[in-house]
């Protein structure tokens, strides 16, 4: 924890010379003597008189509105976090909760922020990739998502082998691309068949290639997709990975900083 340069405006209203929080010496004190918390500051036989008392109550008025105030203000702010959240949710309600303070202390640094104008811009910065991460961590199908959504751009849409069963169970595996009469593609399992298939009494079975030469091409364009598919899912590990470290860092550097 330690503080952060201030505006030079806000230091001035603060009382502040130095613009990161002052500190009085010997030469500012009046006398010194021995007392007990809040009657010690005024005189142990110092009694509130009536226009002090009515004072303090309407002291406690106020502070009873503002608080009231900004009770209302979070149910509001937070109506849509509240409504999401469930207790079996785990990790994403709390990264929601998460997400939802640090955008909105970023609203109020930007309005109300005292800090020097590059230092505040700096914890805006941090609190904002704060919570680009978080709610990247929020749905963690989305970095395998976004990693093989890249690699399937780059080929034709691929069909699938769509297996029905007699319990009337359904699944869908493979890849292939239509040539021909038939198809050519790989299936999907421990001991998958490759090449060119056709489909006889309702069942993918191995045929003779119209042009083997094509055949090979897409076979090999269908590996090619298959290997890189897997790179990206390995890639989307190294990239939930990186998140995690870059949040950690994040938040011991900053979050000390990032409240006034």
């Amino acid at each position: 924890m330690h503080s952060q340069p201030i505006e030079a405006k806000a230091a001035k209203y603060l009382g502040v010379t130095d613009g990161r929080g002052g500190s009085f010496g010997d030469e500012d004190i009046k006398s010194q003597y021995v007392g007990d918390g809040f009657e010690g500051l005024c005189g142990r036989d110092w009694r509130p008189g009536l226009i002090t008392r009515v004072k303090w109550a309407f002291g406690y008025i106020a502070r009873v509105y503002r608080r009231m105030k900004w009770v209302v203000r979070n149910h509001v702010k937070w109506g849509l976090t509240l409504f999401k959240i469930r207790p079996w949710e785990g990790f994403g309600g709390l990264i929601l909760v998460m997400a939802t303070h640090l955008r909105d202390y970023i609203e109020a640094e930007e309005r109300y922020g005292i800090a020097e104008k590059e230092y505040k811009a700096g914890k805006i910065a941090t609190a904002r990739e704060a919570v680009e991460i978080l709610l990247r961590m929020k749905e963690p199908d989305g970095y395998s998502f976004r990693r093989s959504d890249a690699v399937r751009e780059r080929y034709p849409k691929y069909k699938s082998l769509v297996t029905e069963y007699k319990d009337g169970a359904v699944s869908y595996s493979g890849n292939f691309v239509a040539q021909g009469g038939g198809w050519t593609g790989m299936e999907s399992g421990c001991n998958p068949r490759e090449g060119y298939f056709e489909v006889v009494n309702g069942r993918l079975e191995p045929a003779a290639s119209p042009d083997q030469r094509e055949t090979e091409r897409l076979l090999a364009e269908v590996k090619r997709y298959h290997g890189e598919l897997h790179g990206a899912y390995r890639q989307a590990e190294a990239d939930s990975e990186a998140d995690f470290e870059r949040l950690f860092i994040l938040f011991r550097d900053n979050l000390y900083s990032w409240w006034d």
